[in-house]
């Protein structure tokens, strides 16, 4: 009989070594990452996973290998093209698919825009970490791939078709790689990922696409020129391919339009996506970069309103211009000055000193928006209130209300000579009081630089995008709107009357108002001394110090009968030493100088802003510390514990522009809202267009806005 228990103890035999061997090889070969195969006439499709093994939570690839027939293509962009929909247990995250670089093929009726040959289509994607993988050892993935074939001979004759790919995946605690060749082959097929901001509009029955970004111009020129440059624009159903495209730089920009298809020229900006995948070929190398669409601004709703409402807007911002609180020192000298001369028989000299007011407004908006247009056609991002920007000004500016204070106060009298800018004397010459009543509204403009009044934004970002000559019309509207309180009272006796009668009072009355010029002045040191540093304000307040010294040591000399010649020295003296100062002070500017103060975490920008605003509410803030409404706002509405609890418990991201200085990327901000300066205040919410908020904010304001978007 056949000894059973021999045959169990004896030594195995090499046989069932080999049979053990191959066991275990099918048992792990059923946990490999299994791929299904959809395969037609015309084309091969597999699904692949880059890992044999992945942990949830992190990311991995997938990848799918097409292989069409010998010449045969498929399309990358229009009716015609590729579209893949990944699917996954629930909260598995799928990104982008990621295209290969698109070709342009050859046919005898032209030349569409796809791939020829074997190429792959990729996806990063991660499992929900909730996945556990003792509870599910594997995990299968798929894809719908939906084509259409067409052959290169006649592109008009093409096969459709769908197909179903799935791939199983086990899970596990490490990673264990798969299918590396080819995924090296996948990614060697990519275009290089562009850093290249891009947009594009709908005008003119054409597309436009802007890509800002000195390096891609330099890129173009030192590759061919525009003459070697074509961009591969996701538009496809859209665009007429047979059309030539138009390529140029211009500065920093370069310029690509591409002409629509005729039955797509009915089409509106509302009628392309919120962004379009542009594949650029510069010479011999191919780049990526997303073009997002130009969003509606309320300069160009204002383009499709009549002109007279744009300069309705610019009057009254300029009339609302009169309540904001950066020009009331100005304007109470000018309103102390018009009280002098209501006297009978003084009405003709309150014409004229309104319209020598009104001049001077008028005049200096007309020379500020000058010189911005001719400062940003040379290349330079600038906006209202860039003056400000400047140290310089702004400690010019100190001094200036400094010595206006003084005088006012009356530590010293400069006669015809300087008070024209502060309205300082009481009984002036007509001649004088023409003057002063000009330079009182040049003063009322450059003060009024830090406020924003509503209905300016909409106005001066409309003038700025304009020809120069209504630009100016428009400027010129914004300065009637300022001068027109006193260009009024001039001219209604009726208006005039009103005003208190001349008599004492108003020598105390004028020393009084030596004060709102002095806080002036200490606003004017805080935002020097944000824009500077500590060194460069501690060196400003010496120059003061030795300039006040000055005038008052001249002021003690006017009293005199006769004044010796080593007096009028020290006065010099006193005025170089401050000279010189003043210079230095500007001379050491600090480069760890902080303007708004903003935490790393808050600080606005561009990227941050795309990242966020997808995932959650945000708050844009752009401010200065110049802006006086802006600085008002803030103490009102935005720090307020209401505002705060209320962004905490709809977990809004507040993001702070700060443009006291000058910085090209927040103009460039504002300019996407049609706005030329701040505050600006926009909600982004996910989902949803950004929303512009009032110039002039409070509490229930920003709740009532936060609250429509819950619905």
């Amino acid at each position: 009989m056949y000894n059973m228990r021999s045959f169990m103890f004896r030594k195995p035999s090499l046989g069932l070594y080999w049979a053990a061997l191959m066991f275990i090889w099918l048992l792990a070969s059923s946990a490999q990452a299994n791929s299904h195969l959809a395969e037609s006439p015309l084309l091969k499709a597999t699904l692949l996973s880059e890992h044999s093994r992945v942990v949830p939570g992190r990311i991995s690839s997938l990848a799918i290998a097409l292989t069409p027939a010998a010449n045969t293509f498929t399309h990358w962009s229009g009716p015609q093209a590729l579209a893949i929909e990944w699917h996954g247990p629930d909260g598995t995250y799928f990104d982008e698919t990621q295209w290969p670089k698109v070709q342009t093929i050859e046919t005898p009726a032209g030349t569409p825009v796809g791939f020829a040959g074997p190429h792959y289509l990729l996806v990063d994607y991660a499992f929900p970490t909730s996945l556990d993988p003792t509870q599910h050892p594997t995990v299968t993935l798929g894809a719908t791939l939906h084509w259409q074939v067409c052959q290169q001979s006649n592109p008009s004759s093409c096969q459709a078709g769908s197909s179903e790919l799935s791939v199983s995946i086990p899970l596990g605690n490490t990673f264990e790689p798969s299918q590396q060749q080819q995924f090296q082959q996948a990614r060697a097929q990519q275009p290089v990922l562009a850093p290249w901001p891009a947009h594009f509009d709908i005008q003119a029955n054409q597309l436009t696409l802007l890509i800002e970004s000195q390096a891609a111009v330099e890129h173009v020129e030192t590759n061919g020129g525009p003459g070697q440059t074509f961009a591969f624009i996701g538009a496809g159903r859209h665009l007429d391919l047979t059309a030539e495209q138009s390529v140029e730089t211009v500065d920093n920009l370069l310029v690509i339009r591409q002409p629509l298809q005729a039955n797509a020229q009915e089409l509106g900006h509302a009628d392309f996506p919120k962004a379009l995948q542009v594949q650029l070929s510069i010479g011999s190398a191919q780049y990526e970069l997303l073009a997002t669409k130009v969003t509606p601004t309320l300069a160009n709703s204002a383009q499709a309103k009549p002109l007279g409402l744009v300069f309705a807007f610019a009057f009254l911002g300029g009339l609302l211009l009169n309540l904001m609180p950066c020009v009331f020192p100005v304007l109470s000298l000018k309103a102390m000055a018009l009280a002098q001369g209501n006297q009978a028989g003084h009405g003709s000299r309150i014409k004229q000193e309104s319209l020598w007011y009104t001049f001077g407004v008028v005049l200096s908006f007309l020379v500020i928006a000058a010189t911005l247009m001719a400062l940003r056609a040379a290349g330079q991002a600038l906006g209202w209130g860039f003056q400000l920007q400047n140290p310089w000004l702004i400690a010019g500016l100190t001094l200036l209300f400094v010595a206006i204070g003084l005088n006012l106060a009356g530590t010293f009298q400069v006669g015809t000579r300087f008070m024209g800018l502060g309205q300082g004397q009481l009984s002036p010459s007509q001649h004088t009081k023409a003057r002063q009543s000009f330079a009182t509204g040049v003063l009322a403009v450059l003060v009024a630089s830090p406020c924003t009044a509503p209905f300016m934004g909409v106005a001066l970002g409309y003038a700025i995008t304009q020809p120069p000559v209504l630009a100016l019309s428009i400027f010129a509207a914004l300065g009637l709107g300022l001068a027109a309180p006193f260009f009024i009272i001039g001219f209604v006796p009726a208006l005039a009357r009103l005003l208190p009668r001349p008599g004492p009072w108003m020598e105390t009355f004028k020393e009084w108002m030596a004060i709102p010029m002095y806080i002036t002045a200490v606003w004017l040191l805080w935002v020097f001394g944000r824009q500077t540093g500590i060194d460069s304000l501690v060196l400003m307040l010496l120059t003061i110090v030795l300039f006040a010294t000055a005038l008052w040591w001249w002021g003690k000399q006017q009293l005199r009968a006769t004044r010796r010649s080593s007096s009028i020295a020290v006065v010099w003296l006193l005025l170089a030493l401050a000279a010189a100062t003043f210079y230095q002070s500007l001379a050491v500017l600090q480069a760890t100088a902080t303007s708004h103060t903003v935490d790393a975490e808050g600080a606005w920008s561009q990227t941050k802003l795309d990242q966020l605003r997808t995932q959650q509410p945000v708050f844009v803030n752009m401010t200065a510390d110049w802006c006086i409404t802006c600085l008002a706002n803030e103490r009102v509405a935005l720090t307020t514990d209401a505002t705060e609890a209320l962004f905490a418990q709809h977990q809004v991201a507040v993001l702070t522009g700060d443009w006291t200085l000058q910085d090209p990327a927040i103009t460039k901000y504002l300019a996407t809202f049609g706005r030329n300066g701040v505050p600006l205040y926009v909600l982004y919410w996910p989902g949803k267009e950004p929303q512009v908020l009032p110039q002039i904010l409070s509490n229930r304001i920003i709740r009532e806005h936060i609250e429509a978007n819950l619905n």
